[in-house]
């Protein structure tokens, strides 16, 4: 506003030393000065006049710069938006691979001096895994069949551990084969499944994944025998780690639930299919 008033004074100032030199040396016509109009009243009006339209003007030009720098502004922030989703999903990624190939090298040193052949065994599952880890850590999204078949793998390095304690079923309804999906997310949900579920089970138990597609949604749900608990020494990072990514990938429009139903613990995930 300082500046709009400094630009008035000096217009006003430029334009009546202007008509002055026109009035006085160019057309020679002094007298049009004592008409009543160039008195004080006429003076504050041209001022008033002349204030509208800077006024005016000032205006104009403050939204079209606001409306020019919002713009600017939301694109930044779309972009560092956009960079730490990028950031915190490679973080979490990070953190998958470690989870999961220091319980499977646990279990291979367990097994290590009680059967050559079984570690062994284990062994090749666990390259192939990491294998598939390696080859898709780079992509937030693959196929559905895909993903089974890592869950396949570690469904198998599992059971040499725990042998006729860990049962497990899978209805894989196949038009879900090809949905994309995050990658290593069903993986999570089965591990969780063995670790909290089936390992706290002297009898062992059950592990069945379902997938279906209801309404442009992707319903995966992993059901385990056992109970809703959660030991003092975990700090759910599996669990956690879902929610971040289906939040960070997908919003409001996924969602992660887990509830005990009838001596089940059944882990459901709704994905948005385009």
């Amino acid at each position: 506003m300082g500046l709009l008033l400094v630009s008035i004074l000096l217009f006003y100032i430029t334009y009546t030393l202007y008509i002055q030199f026109v009035y006085h040396f160019i057309y020679d016509r002094a007298d049009v000065f004592e008409h009543e109009s160039q008195g004080l009243k006429g003076n504050l009006l041209f001022i008033i006049n002349y204030s509208i339209y800077f006024l005016v003007w000032a205006g104009f030009y403050v939204a079209v710069k606001g409306l020019m720098e919002l713009n600017n502004g939301r694109e930044t922030r779309l972009q560092l938006e956009s960079n730490l989703k990028e950031s915190q999903l490679n973080t979490l990624k990070g953190q998958i691979n470690p989870h999961f190939m220091f319980n499977s090298l646990n279990n291979i040193r367990g097994l290590m001096l009680e059967d050559v052949d079984r570690a062994r065994n284990m062994l090749t599952r666990l390259s192939e895994t990491l294998r598939y880890s390696l080859t898709k850590s780079d992509s937030n999204a693959i196929a559905l069949e895909d993903e089974l078949e890592m869950v396949e793998n570690y469904i198998e390095i599992s059971k040499i551990q725990f042998e006729d304690r860990l049962q497990f079923h899978k209805n894989i309804d196949k038009s879900t084969l090809n949905i994309q999906i995050p990658p290593m997310i069903i993986q999570m949900l089965v591990e969780n499944a063995t670790k909290h579920g089936i390992s706290n089970l002297k009898e062992g138990g059950n592990i069945s994944l379902s997938t279906t597609l209801k309404a442009n949604q992707l319903l995966i749900e992993v059901a385990n025998t056992g109970v809703l608990r959660q030991s003092k020494d975990t700090t759910q990072l599996g669990l956690k780690n879902i929610k971040k990514r289906l939040e960070l990938l997908y919003g409001e429009t996924a969602s992660f639930h887990l509830k005990e139903k009838e001596n089940q613990v059944i882990a459901t995930i709704k994905i948005p299919v385009a």
